[in-house]
């Protein structure tokens, strides 16, 4: 008898479970997705005037694509750009600038080979000197920004761009040389949809020495990743059984990684502005100001969704926008 009521209550439980199994399944589907419809009294507009969109119906969730740049449904997966103007800039820092025996300079190449620890691969590079194009405060010791300088008539198509910054010490200028500060390296393309930049922080865009001559103590300038500092020799030093004065002419280059200024960019997809949320009471109208004039294809996605599966309603107007007569 025991074991006929056990069975039972196994067979309850069986049945019961089923049942709440079955109504959790069902509440995790989504039916039909809602359908809304969106208008507008007119088609065309003009620049800031505001454009209202009646919209009926109310889907879950309710996204707002105007067709304009970074907000355009047909680059939802991704937006590929060509770069525009190539700018880059700089940080410098002159430690001890009264010190005349050392110089700092800027340049440019488009056809050095990438060996950035080498001293001869770089000396056999074509490199185009832009210091003149930099702002260089050489009197003072503070940190002085260089200026957006426009490298973009140095670029060439289908090859990277090289920044390097040189130091030289030269002991007929003096016996000492200033001792270099450089940090905030910039490159970036101006495009459509605002600055794309190319650089990202020093300890990936440099090495952790420059590539040096002979005669140049080959640790004593270092990225220490806040900074690039560059030294003069000092007056003795040993390295590695080497030493190392400063009566010798000593060079060397602080070379950045390539930068593939004249490719497509990847500047990712454009994203919608969502006017609507699952938890939001229902929208019955949207307003959207156009600051261009053009012929804009604007979306409205609506979105019913649940945990198995999402259904998506696109209403789509086209709208004209003409210059204000204002």
């Amino acid at each position: 008898m025991e074991t006929k009521i056990c069975n039972m209550k196994r067979f309850i439980y069986a049945v019961l479970s089923a049942a709440i199994f079955t109504s959790c399944e069902t509440s995790l589907d989504v039916g039909a997705a809602s359908d809304f419809e969106v208008t507008t009294k007119k088609t065309t507009y003009a620049v800031g005037e505001e454009v209202i969109f009646d919209v009926k119906g109310s889907p879950m969730m309710l996204n707002f694509w105007s067709g304009e740049l970074g907000n355009d449904y047909g680059h939802k997966e991704g937006r590929i750009i060509r770069p525009g103007e190539i700018e880059f800039s700089f940080q410098c820092r002159h430690n001890y600038p009264n010190r005349t025996g050392g110089l700092m300079t800027v340049w440019v190449s488009t056809d050095f080979n990438g060996n950035r620890s080498s001293f001869e691969d770089v000396k056999a590079a074509t490199w185009i000197e832009i210091t003149d194009r930099c702002h260089l405060d050489r009197t003072s010791d503070p940190y002085v920004s260089s200026g957006i300088v426009n490298v973009t008539d140095l670029r060439e198509e289908g090859k990277p761009m090289y920044f390097a910054f040189k130091y030289e010490f030269d002991p007929d200028k003096g016996s000492t040389g200033v001792i270099m500060y450089i940090n905030d390296v910039l490159v970036r393309a101006v495009t459509d949809v605002g600055p794309y930049v190319f650089s990202t922080d020093l300890t990936n865009d440099f090495l952790l020495n420059p590539a040096c001559n002979a005669d140049k103590n080959p640790v004593k300038s270092e990225n220490r990743g806040s900074a690039l500092i560059m030294w003069p020799n000092a007056s003795t030093s040993e390295h590695n059984g080497v030493t190392y004065t400063n009566t010798k002419y000593t060079e060397e280059y602080f070379v950045t990684s390539p930068f593939e200024v004249s490719k497509p960019l990847d500047v990712g997809p454009d994203k919608p502005i969502t006017i609507k949320s699952h938890s939001d009471s229902r929208v019955d109208s949207y307003v959207h100001v156009f600051s261009s004039p053009g012929v804009y294809k604007v979306r409205f996605v609506g979105m019913d969704h649940s945990i198995k599966e999402m259904k998506e309603t696109i209403k789509e107007l086209e709208i004209t926008v003409v210059e204000s007569n204002d």
